[in-house]
């Protein structure tokens, strides 16, 4: 492996360590961090992209954002809850007003742009699914 590969594999894994953070952190993206480690690896170390491609909860993410499949139901109510959690635990320790507005604004528009994402379409029965 020369320099340049290991270098590219680091950089993956500090973005499969902050994209996994993601999931359970609202404010931290988690689908650019693993889509930059699927690139990273791809240039680095092509078993930890199989690896990351084929991951029982990381892959879902990579391949929804390729096939513009949106979100399924499950990480929409994960996504929902971290969020509500998150703004709720920020209003209650806020004193202001006029911020525990702002925030409920937020979650607002945020839940509305979760509900309006698209699910994933299921294949006609026969037909395959690609991944990838």
């Amino acid at each position: 492996m020369s320099i340049k590969q290991a270098v590219y594999t680091c950089l993956g894994v500090i973005s499969v360590a902050l994209g996994t953070a993601g999931i359970f952190l609202p404010l931290l993206p988690t689908t650019p961090f693993l889509l930059l480690a699927t690139i990273l690896f791809s240039r680095g170390n092509d078993r930890l992209n199989d690896w990351l491609l084929t991951h029982k909860h990381l892959g879902p993410y990579i391949h929804a954002f390729r096939n513009k499949n949106g979100l399924t139901r499950a990480q929409k109510i994960r996504v929902a809850t971290s969020f509500t959690v998150m703004f709720g635990v920020s209003m209650w320790f806020v004193p202001l007003l006029v911020v525990k507005i702002g925030l409920a604004t937020g979650w607002m528009f945020w839940m509305a742009y979760l509900y309006q994402m698209k699910n994933p379409t299921l294949p006609v029965q026969g037909q395959s699914c690609s991944v990838g």
